[in-house]
């Protein structure tokens, strides 16, 4: 009988896991160009901006994107093309994107200057950014681990940004040999008049152990504003083989609150802070892509967005991967997914 009782309880226990990915879309059935997209908003209605961290001009693609009002299924993506910055080639590495509905402009955060810009929607630059606080200059981060991430929340007038990895102040990105190491983020969030607002004291999960050598990252790479003022984060770790077989990306998708979060500054010593003034995160989603023999749909999200909300009330989380312009050769080539998650 207490076994039965025990296994009752069980199936009854809510999911930790309360959101459900979808299966991931190659893009490239509707014509969207291979790039290296790190970043995606959405500008109403089905339409969206996405941005490539490559591209030879600096600017960003606009595309519809039509899912499926029932299943939250991506049933077609329309390119638009692209809006170029007319001032010339791209240094920027523009890694995120956000619309700022009040002005009905771009925001795109570049990881090569730490700057993150606001642009017309022909792609033209306003001349006006946010006020950066010093401590995340370019100088005091690592190379290409700086401004990832960009999300903007029109209900609470907030925007939000994070490296993707510690700033040179608060430690060593870990590492497959440094796997007993946890990153530290600063987030950072800008009211609508563009100056910082908070910021606050982020905790990545630690890195695994891997089983082989080969290249690694772990870090955050997008973020999704909330229309009640929380935040989804997603940690995503990438482990590249030798020899690219065995290759493989996790992913995990954290829910956080900074309304119910204590705030730090520029002076707070991680290595000193109260455990407990770190933010508390839940996890909501995990997925892994891999690369072998047998299973080869390998995808580094780097984007995330709102979606459409279904006909039953459920919302859709869109991600989109960075395939490096479609990298590799013959059948093992990198593919440009969009992936749902329904909240």
């Amino acid at each position: 009988m207490r076994n039965f009782s025990l296994l009752l309880l069980l199936l009854f226990l809510p999911s930790l896991l309360l959101a459900q990915p979808l299966r991931q879309r190659s893009m490239k059935r509707w014509g969207v160009t291979p790039a290296n997209y790190s970043g995606i908003t959405p500008l109403g209605g089905n339409r969206y901006a996405m941005v490539s961290d490559k591209g030879a001009a600096d600017g960003f693609y606009t595309l519809q994107i039509l899912q499926d009002p029932e299943t939250g299924k991506v049933v077609e993506v329309i390119p638009e093309g692209f809006q170029a910055n007319p001032t010339g080639t791209s240094v920027r590495d523009c890694e995120g994107i956000a619309y700022f509905p009040a002005a009905g402009t771009l925001f795109i955060s570049g990881e090569g200057d730490q700057q993150i810009l606001e642009y017309q929607t022909n792609g033209v630059p306003t001349g006006r950014r946010l006020n950066i606080p010093s401590e995340f200059a370019t100088d005091k981060i690592y190379p290409n681990l700086g401004f990832e991430a960009l999300a903007y929340s029109a209900e609470t007038h907030r925007f939000w940004t994070i490296t993707e990895a510690p700033l040179r102040a608060d430690g060593v990105p870990n590492s497959p040999r440094q796997t007993e190491q946890q990153n530290y983020l600063r987030l950072q969030c800008f009211g609508d008049d563009l100056q910082p607002v908070a910021q606050y004291a982020y905790r990545m999960d630690y890195a695994k152990k891997p089983k082989q050598t080969g290249s690694h990252n772990h870090g955050v790479p997008a973020l999704c504003a909330l229309p009640d003022g929380r935040l989804l984060v997603l940690e995503r770790e990438i482990r590249v083989s030798p020899n690219y077989f065995s290759s493989h990306v996790e992913c995990k998708l954290f829910l956080i609150n900074p309304l119910e979060s204590h705030q730090i500054d520029s002076y707070t010593k991680f290595d000193r802070l109260d455990p407990n003034h770190f933010m508390i995160k839940t996890l909501v989603a995990n997925f892994k892509t891999r690369l072998t023999p047998v299973q080869y749909n390998l995808a580094n999200y780097e984007g995330m967005c709102l979606g459409i909300r279904l006909n039953d009330g459920t919302q859709t989380l869109l991600l989109i991967n960075d395939s490096q312009a479609g990298f590799g050769r013959g059948p093992i080539k990198l593919k440009d997914y969009i992936k749902v998650v329904k909240l």
